[in-house]
């Protein structure tokens, strides 16, 4: 059996840094220890692949965690004050999830300008190397403890917290995460760091890289960051969706890469001293801490489960959907699915010169969007659904990953997925209709929906 090969990240919070070590596992059996006779050098371009990669799955983690938190908010408060307020941290978190689609699709395109794979994937639970991420991935509703995880995951590094003078507070912030769940929560801006580190200029050595294992080039050289990746790239313009806080930077050089990974840091860390916290995903956060109530007092969020899943072997019967909810649940993994394979098939679509998308890229753009609300609104429904029957949880949005997000080799065997998935989506939206007269009107649009890119699929199939 051929070995595999992971990178994994090396936290040293003491220097401030992050090692990237590359490590031969074996696919089966116990780990092979990890010895200096298992390390590989890699070369920086592979290592810039490697940390993109993981903050690609990252970006994508967190948007997710992020989205399920919002929607366990409940709006529905008796008092106006409390209700207002959790409209606004609502708003505030969606906001939030909705720049970190933003990050994700960056860290694509620094993928694609580097001539790397592309990554839509992310660890379901349990988390595998749980160093590789800020904290272990989990679907919960919004509570003190987990905004607190939301604060640490985003937070700058210990220097710029002195300057904002907020180095006491995110102290008492860390104390309480590991007194209620004895967890460590890492930074996210470590990743980049150590990518803005591979991008950076310095004695630049042009011309094809060193044999195997032997560059010494500390920085990616500049003939493997590629201009004319640009037309493979997707740009805020198509992708915004209009909302100005939403980055999606492109990068076509050395300074523009490097500015992409910057304006990622700062929306998230908000590393400008003096800071407006509303201005990033830490300060906006932080600020929802400071006002959100201890457990015990008024409960902003719904019950809802934690970790909701459709399978039924599952070791842990309390986060099983079952009953009414488990169709709903079904259909929102189906978007779920669908949303992902349309994000990454447009990488693959290039865009001509002199137009802004190709028609099929402008398709796939346009129904991504639409998944995007489709699963905003089957959330919304499963989460006033109970779990099980009988059951006072309610249930939620479980994002279950598909098993397999690779896209066949041919462009026409691509459609022939997204026909198949429509097919799909059609036959669930109707056994709905049946099971759930109340949801009528919605699922007949979603049906008119899916029909009309069903058709359009069929014609781009050509067969």
């Amino acid at each position: 059996m051929p070995s595999r090969l992971r990178s994994r990240l090396v936290w040293d919070d003491a220097a401030g840094n992050v090692a990237v070590k590359a490590l031969v596992m074996a696919p089966r059996g116990p780990a092979m220890p990890e010895t200096p006779g298992f390390d590989l050098q890699l070369t920086p371009r592979e290592q810039a692949i490697g940390l993109l990669r993981i903050g690609a799955e990252v970006e994508h983690a967190l948007m997710v965690q992020y989205l399920y938190a919002a929607y366990s908010l409940n709006e529905e408060q008796k008092d106006p004050t409390r209700r207002m307020l959790v409209q606004k941290w609502k708003s505030t978190i969606l906001e939030i999830a909705r720049e970190e689609m933003g990050h994700l699709a960056t860290v694509e395109n620094l993928l694609t300008v580097i001539g790397g794979p592309l990554s839509f994937d992310r660890d379901d639970y349990p988390i595998h190397d749980p160093e590789l991420w800020p904290f272990p991935f989990q679907l919960e509703p919004l509570t003190k403890y987990s905004l607190g995880r939301y604060v640490l995951a985003e937070m700058p590094s210990e220097k710029v917290l002195e300057q904002l003078g907020l180095k006491d507070e995110i102290d008492a912030i860390k104390k309480k995460v590991k007194a209620e769940g004895d967890l460590k929560v890492h930074r996210v801006g470590l990743i980049y760091d150590a990518i803005s580190k591979l991008f950076d200029t310095g004695p630049i050595i042009e011309g094809p890289p060193a044999p195997p294992f032997t560059n010494p080039h500390p920085f990616i050289a500049s003939v493997d960051i590629q201009a004319d990746s640009l037309r493979y790239q997707v740009t805020a313009s198509a992708w915004g969706l209009g909302y100005q806080k939403i980055l999606i930077e492109t990068a076509h050089d050395r300074t523009s890469a490097m500015n992409a990974i910057k304006l990622i840091a700062d929306q998230g860390e908000g590393t400008n001293v003096p800071s407006d916290l509303s201005a990033s995903h830490f300060g906006r956060f932080l600020l929802i801490y400071r006002d959100f109530p201890d457990e015990g007092e008024w409960p902003p969020s719904r019950h809802v489960a934690v970790n909701p899943t459709t399978n039924s072997k599952t070791t842990d019967p309390s986060r099983r959907i079952e009953g009414d909810a488990r169709l709903w649940a079904e259909m929102c993994n189906m978007r779920y699915r669908m949303l992902l394979m349309y994000l990454q098939h447009s990488f693959a679509i290039e865009a001509p010169a002199g137009s802004k998308s190709r028609p099929s890229r402008g398709s796939l753009i346009s129904w991504t969007f639409g998944e995007m609300y489709n699963i905003r609104s089957l959330s919304e429904i499963l989460m006033e659904m109970p779990l099980q029957p009988g059951a006072a949880v309610m249930a939620g949005p479980p994002f279950e990953m598909p098993d397999s997000l690779v896209l066949p080799a041919r462009s026409t065997d691509i459609w022939r997925l997204h026909r198949d998935l429509l097919l799909s989506a059609i036959a669930l939206a109707n056994r709905l209709v049946d099971a759930c007269p109340a949801k009528r009107q919605y699922l007949q649009t979603l049906l008119a929906a899916d029909q009309a890119a069903l058709e359009q699929t069929v014609a781009l199939i050509g067969v």
